[in-house]
């Protein structure tokens, strides 16, 4: 898949954009602060529905300005898709396809599917388990649409369970229900452990042989899902369940003492090692960079292999964070892919993309213009 076009208007400090987008290589220039995120954020936006970066919606719209427009053009294997997002001050944002209005924002995802690697991304591994639980959530949901519905029905219910627990014994009738919230965390739970497991099996995959390509092969890289009712791998929907109802049972009191739901995918990990120690806690820099830049690139090939072509990568001033072997891995790896990279120096990017079928383009101060090689 491909966005052959863009539009943006009023969006951060882009006043107007019309720019047709190359179907292999993008190369955004420009200097700090000029629009460069902003510019992928937007194309993130189309796909996802909401932006990578932890601002209100409010922001997202020209400070001088009451509403804002993206609108992207997408070229698929099989057919041809028109996405517009509509944001206004204070109210929900608007999105269509083809001209029709979706009933929901969550509904868009998977119809442009993308993969991005920003320098944030080494939060993944030195932060905590929330950043690898959205990393999961959100891969996920962009192949397998059910995923997303799921997730949103076990927040509610977690909500609900939560407030239960924490009330048990102040409310009399909180005794009567807690039965029937315990089934519902229990049946939407597993479905959501048995996703992730499949997941992270594939991810596991795909990235262990990369990195072992990046490495020359002399490290080893392990992933692992670290699921918090127990160790599922292997499990069928039927286990997993049995689990999680026996880890519920056993822990009920103790959860009731504490007010909250202690066990279920919320509080999920993803285990990633190299030669059998915590990436974490004892990775140096170029080690962590190099595992982050395989599950990316696992990424990619999972959707290859779930959706029958490949995402767009949209890669975000990343090539600044590797070196010289892990940027010619990574350019290398892109070839036939619809890349958008942005960069504050292209000499190098030049020597790197020598024989690709590439665009250049330029960003200053919220404007952009081609650039002839």
């Amino acid at each position: 898949m491909i966005v052959k076009n863009l539009k943006i208007k009023n969006y951060r400090n882009f006043s107007e954009v019309d720019i047709d987008l190359n179907e292999d290589l993008n190369i955004f220039i420009g200097d700090n602060g000029q629009g460069k995120t902003n510019l992928l954020e937007s194309i993130y936006l189309c796909s996802i529905g909401r932006t990578f970066r932890l601002n209100s919606e409010n922001e997202l719209i020209n400070f001088n300005k009451n509403s804002s427009k993206i609108e992207a053009d997408i070229k698929k294997a099989h057919n041809e898709l028109n996405i517009e997002l509509l944001l206004e001050k204070n109210k929900r944002k608007t999105v269509k396809i083809n001209s029709v209005k979706l009933d929901k924002t969550g509904e868009m995802i998977g119809l442009l599917n993308n993969v991005i690697f920003t320098p944030d991304d080494m939060k993944i591994i030195k932060e905590s388990p929330i950043e690898r639980r959205k990393l999961i959530n959100i891969e996920i949901s962009q192949i397998k649409p059910k995923y997303k519905y799921l997730l949103n029905q076990y927040k509610k219910i977690l909500s609900q369970r939560n407030n239960i627990l924490k009330n048990y014994y102040t409310n009399i009738g909180n005794k009567d229900i807690i039965g029937i919230w315990n089934d519902y965390l229990i049946n939407t739970g597993t479905e959501l452990i048995f996703y992730r497991n499949d997941y992270i099996n594939s991810l596991r995959k795909y990235a262990v042989d990369i990195y072992s390509d990046i490495s020359g092969n002399k490290e080893l890289l392990e992933i692992s899902y670290k699921c918090n009712i127990g160790n599922v791998n292997g499990m069928d929907k039927n286990n997993i369940k049995q689990l999680f109802s026996e880890k519920i049972s056993n822990n009920i009191e103790n959860e009731i003492y504490k007010g909250s739901s202690l066990y279920g995918p919320h509080k999920d990990d993803l285990n990633i090692k190299i030669n059998n120690m915590e990436c974490k806690y004892f990775g140096s820099q170029g080690q962590q960079r190099s595992a982050i830049l395989a599950i990316k690139l696992a990424e990619i090939e999972i959707i290859n292999t779930e959706i029958g072509e490949y995402p767009i990568l949209l890669l975000d001033d990343v090539l600044s964070e590797l070196d010289n072997k892990r940027k010619g891995y990574l350019i290398k790896y892109i070839k036939g892919i619809q890349t958008i990279i942005t960069t504050t120096d292209d000499n190098e990017l030049k020597n790197l993309t020598k024989n690709f079928n590439k665009k250049f383009f330029y960003i200053n101060e919220g404007k952009i213009g081609n650039i002839t090689e």
